[in-house]
């Protein structure tokens, strides 16, 4: 059976909140974080609205030296290390790296880096490019900002696989703590994808929205209106601990981990396949049946298509009982930030087990035919959450799914 594996920590710097405490009053609120982008001039752009964080203030962490050197990506790692460690209460460089595990998602590399470089490049020469540039834009140079703070080298890995990066980055987790490997680890994933050539690429390829107007209203999962995902930015980080190591130093426990499945998808196949072996391969290792699971945090990214084959999946697995599960959307609350998507899926769950209550699908206000579910429209919906599925689906044919569970001490 291996051994159990709960989470003890939370960090996340959201476009709705910065902090477990401002994420969770937006959620419960039904806040949209999705506003007009102001990082950069978007008036040339089709879309220019975004899940941006202005909020973030990079002094508030790190010297000036220092973030000169780091790309907004790592920036919002080691910030959401940070967190997740105090709020765990726990030192770990008490803990014998050979135990301990780093292990972070990221969709892309750091274009923001990337693009200033080069602009430097065109308009200055060669001279004047930061000889931080390479090394800053290289996606695991994350983990390396990660352990320079925390002054411990435990085992490392970097996972990159689209939307389902974060998700996979805390099954590796979970994996290598129950098979006994470690017996901590820090999991999570960054992305900080909005800049123009992102933008204009992610407008030209239809899989984003023109859009200006309303951009609270814009991310619309299952709502018959919905015209595609909102781009977004953010950073979510948990600490998993064996549990008898968590009760040992009297941890705060907020759920257990009992099931993960990941797949590949076959592009020139049912697109819908990946989704729905993820979750049978994570209900095969929770061990329990499609009848056990209580809530579902859905991928639901507000695309026309995906948002339908992702209810039709639901609807094969749960039969008639999918009918009667909450199932609930945080995209239509941060938008879409690629990586971190499953890690703020993953961190509202380990908050409605805590609070009793499921966050809302805003926006749903024009129901679909095809998408005829209990989305939890528009307002908070209470139950004693005792299981939960979350599904994240990534582009390039990379499927994830995760099972939590409830912890009673």
């Amino acid at each position: 059976m291996g051994y159990r594996v709960v989470i003890t920590g939370i960090g996340v710097i959201a476009p709705n909140g910065i902090g477990k405490n401002a994420y969770w009053d937006s959620l419960e609120k039904g806040k949209s974080g999705i506003k007009k982008i102001s990082r950069f001039d978007p008036s040339e752009l089709p879309c220019q609205i975004a899940g941006e964080i202005p909020e973030f203030s990079p002094e508030d962490f790190f010297d000036r030296k220092t973030i000169r050197r780091m790309a907004r990506s790592s920036q919002f790692a080691v910030a959401g290390v940070m967190m997740a460690l105090k709020d765990a209460m726990i030192d770990v460089t008490k803990i014998n790296p050979d135990d301990g595990l780093i292990v972070l998602g990221i969709s892309s590399s750091a274009m923001d880096f990337i693009e200033s470089q080069h602009k430097i490049l065109l308009k200055y020469g060669a001279k004047k490019v930061s000889p931080y540039g390479f090394v800053a834009a290289t996606p695991n140079r994350i983990i390396g900002e990660v352990i320079d703070y925390l002054k411990w080298r435990p085992n490392t890995l970097s996972v990159t696989a689209a939307c389902a990066s974060g998700t996979d980055a805390v099954g590796n987790a979970y994996q290598r703590i129950k098979q006994g490997y470690v017996k901590l680890a820090i999991a999570g994933a960054t992305d900080a994808i909005l800049t123009p050539l992102i933008i204009a690429g992610l407008s030209s390829s239809g899989i984003i929205p023109d859009f200006e107007e309303n951009p609270e209203k814009a991310s619309r999962p299952f709502d018959l209106l919905r015209c595609g995902g909102i781009p977004s930015e953010g950073c979510g980080i948990i600490v998993l601990e064996e549990i008898n190591h968590a009760i040992s130093r009297g941890a705060k426990i907020y759920g257990e981990i009992i099931g993960y499945g990941t797949t590949g998808e076959i592009s020139d196949e049912n697109p819908s396949s990946g989704l729905r072996n993820a979750i049978k391969r994570a209900l095969g290792d929770a061990g329990i049946s499609s009848n056990g699971i209580d809530v579902i945090s859905a991928h639901a990214p507000s695309d026309p298509f995906i948002d339908k084959l992702e209810t039709k999946i639901i609807k094969e697995i749960f039969g008639p009982r999918a009918y009667e599960i909450p199932i609930s959307s945080v995209k239509s609350m941060t938008g879409n930030p690629l990586g971190s998507a499953g890690l703020f899926q993953i961190i509202a769950t380990m908050l409605w087990f805590e609070k009793n209550i499921v966050t809302p699908t805003i926006n749903y206000e024009y129901p679909d035919p095809e998408c005829d579910l209990y989305y939890v429209p528009n307002k908070t919906h209470q139950l004693k959450v005792n299981t939960a599925l979350l599904d994240c689906g990534g582009l390039g044919g990379t499927c994830s799914a995760l099972i939590c569970k409830r912890v009673e001490i």
